[in-house]
């Protein structure tokens, strides 16, 4: 389930190296000159672009690209350690001493209907800012994001071949970023290459991918009852429903935040207050009723629990 690492070598962790062997393999190696005279080496192997640099070497790209023919299927633990193995003989670094500066952790799903269908059901999520995009849904931080997005539609975007079991079907992609500061969120003194075969650490990666996806509020469907109706506040109550419904719950918790912004209350807690009382309305059990396209994804995420190994 890896797909994008990056990966920094220091030139204290590698020793002595024969920068030829390290370049033979690079394609399309250009020399840069930063401002304060410092010249570095840029070039790919691959997929993956390589910095040399006078301080170290940097690996940005997909390893699942790089290891498998495309980035349509994502790496499993074991293949992580075969993957690096075959760019440590290609480039003639150690690898697995590299510190890990980004992770990737993803997984398609075969969906009864287009994954775009799928993400007016999934609202808000706390510390992150919540982005829809017209194929793609983002939740934001300064050091993580969660994505959800058609898989299909960015390989086509990309002129890419479809994988033939994927043709006709509809693919959604759920991948949870992890871009800086890893040793403080997965609370490890360091993460190296050689972490990620590590059983232990992948299980710890799986949880806080699974753990992320079950944060995000999910939003029900409204049921306009009247059987339930016994007094005007009864009325109200659907009243409130219906219009959160018709404008969007995504859409009032936005507000709520505009709100926060332009500093409308007088006490700081009211904005949680507000969307706390708002989510507990929209979870009311006589009124709303969970969406089964939110059933079908909750089911396909927490199933995949198989691929812990």
């Amino acid at each position: 389930m890896y797909d994008t690492v990056n990966l920094w070598l220091p030139f204290d962790k590698i020793g002595s190296y024969d920068l030829n062997k390290t370049c033979q393999n690079l394609t399309g190696i250009t020399e840069h000159k930063k401002d304060d005279g410092q010249v570095y080496l840029s070039g790919y192997l691959d997929n993956y672009k390589v910095s040399i640099s006078g301080q170290g070497v940097s690996f940005k790209g997909s390893l699942a690209k790089y290891f498998l023919p495309d980035n349509f299927h994502t790496l499993t633990r074991s293949d992580s350690c075969k993957a690096f193995e075959m760019m440590a003989d290609e480039i003639g670094l150690p690898i697995t001493k590299a510190k890990i500066t980004r992770i990737d952790f993803a997984q398609n799903f075969l969906m009864r209907y287009k994954p775009e269908a799928y993400y007016s059901y999934l609202g808000e999520s706390q510390y992150y800012k919540r982005q829809p995009q017209s194929k793609s849904l983002y939740y934001s931080n300064s050091i993580r994001q969660k994505v959800f997005y058609n898989k299909i539609a960015e390989g086509k975007s990309k002129r890419m071949e479809l994988p033939n079991v994927w043709k006709g079907e509809n693919v959604l992609r759920y991948e949870m970023r992890f871009k800086s500061r890893l040793t403080k969120q997965f609370n490890q003194p360091e993460i190296t290459a050689n972490i990620l075969s590590d059983e232990k650490f992948y299980m710890v990666v799986f949880d806080k991918w699974l753990a992320e996806y079950q944060a995000i509020n999910k939003i029900n469907s409204f049921n306009y009852n009247t059987s339930d109706m016994n007094s005007p506040k009864d009325f109200r109550k659907q009243l409130e429903l219906f219009a959160i419904n018709i404008i969007g719950q995504d859409k009032i918790m936005q507000e709520i935040e505009n709100l926060r912004h332009q500093k409308a209350f007088d006490k700081p807690e009211y904005y949680s207050r507000l969307k706390r009382d708002i989510r507990e309305l929209c979870k009311i059990p006589e009124l709303t009723t969970s969406s089964e396209l939110v059933t079908e994804l909750d089911k396909k995420v927490n199933d995949s629990k198989r691929y812990y190994r």
